[in-house]
């Protein structure tokens, strides 16, 4: 049985055929050349959570990471709209994501997307995707439905969103059927944003607890690499030096980025782009053999004066 969340899923996409259906034309964008109006790129990447909140997750996406890309122009006409709300495509999306079925990183493409924009609500907005990609060589559906704070996008129509929307279990979720079965998965955590591209954008910092992993240089020259995601982390043996790896977000291009685990200030090796990842950044760190045994902590990850919700983890 769906979980509330994954009904509303179902509402929210009956709603949008029934206003297709019923609602009066409202007045559009112009229909100028394309060419005189700018793209605007809306993207969206993160963690899936887990477990998932309903169905069998066969392509093993739970807890891994993802990026997604799509272009619309702003004179782009809706293919159905009503007095607040539209929905365009087909448009281009180009994504990576990474199943525990395969060890590198999933390329998706397509020119079938479509995303509708709705605002009618009194209380929240509504951003909606809707496209078919290939995972494992199979054909899937995914629907993706994020509720963001009203005035987030001002009317159902292309435009950048006024703040990037912060991704949580509470306002983000994806499902996908491979046309039998159907499975809903959490956002754990990530961003949205629409932006014109070379145009200023605000940033969110958020760090990741889903996809950490501990990397151990042993003193014997070899290297193992572990999830922490509710394992403990172990120091190993006094000649071992473990990292720690986080997904993050609003990292790249920053200048100054501090990180304190239990209060204390530790060294950074690496804060840019996540490699495979390119709409996700990534943050290595050292722990000092002076936390051993501390338990449970707190990580903070501070970008220009801006700090991230705290990761919990627990040092042996």
């Amino acid at each position: 049985m769906f979980s509330l969340q994954a009904r509303r899923i179902c509402s929210i996409a009956i709603a949008l055929v029934a206003m297709a259906c019923f609602a009066a034309p409202e007045e559009l964008v112009a229909a100028t050349p394309a060419t005189t109006w700018p793209d605007v790129t809306y993207t969206a990447s993160g963690v899936f959570a887990s477990p998932p909140i309903s169905g069998n997750d066969l392509f093993q996406l739970q807890g891994q990471p993802f990026d997604i890309s799509v272009v619309a122009n702003m004179a782009t006409v809706p293919k159905t709209h009503g007095a607040h709300w539209g929905i365009y495509g087909p448009l281009p999306m180009v994504g990576t994501v990474q199943s525990r079925l395969l060890p590198t990183p999933i390329t998706i493409s397509n020119n079938l997307t479509n995303i509708a924009l709705a605002t009618g609500n009194p209380s929240y907005d509504v951003f909606q995707l809707g496209s078919p990609i290939k995972v494992a060589g199979l054909t899937i559906r995914i629907t993706a439905v994020i509720t963001m704070p009203k005035g987030t996008i001002t009317r159902g129509v292309i435009q950048p969103f006024t703040a990037p929307v912060t991704l949580s279990p509470a306002n983000a979720t994806l499902s996908y059927t491979d046309g039998t079965n159907v499975t809903v998965l959490g956002i754990q955590s990530g961003t949205l944003n629409a932006t014109i591209p070379g145009a200023a954008a605000s940033t969110s910092v958020l760090l990741h607890s889903a996809g950490a992993q501990a990397i151990t240089m042993h003193g014997d020259g070899t290297r193992s690499v572990r999830s922490i995601q509710g394992t403990p982390v172990a120091l190993g043996d006094p000649a071992d030096t473990v990292a720690l790896q986080f997904y993050a977000s609003g990292v790249r291009d920053a200048s100054d980025v501090h990180v304190q685990i239990a209060g204390q200030e530790v060294p950074v090796l690496y804060a840019g782009v996540a490699g495979h990842f390119p709409g996700l950044d990534q943050v290595s760190v050292q722990v000092p053999r002076s936390l051993a045994g501390k338990g449970d902590v707190d990580i903070l990850l501070t970008v220009g004066g801006q700090t991230a919700k705290p990761v919990h983890i627990f040092i042996q």
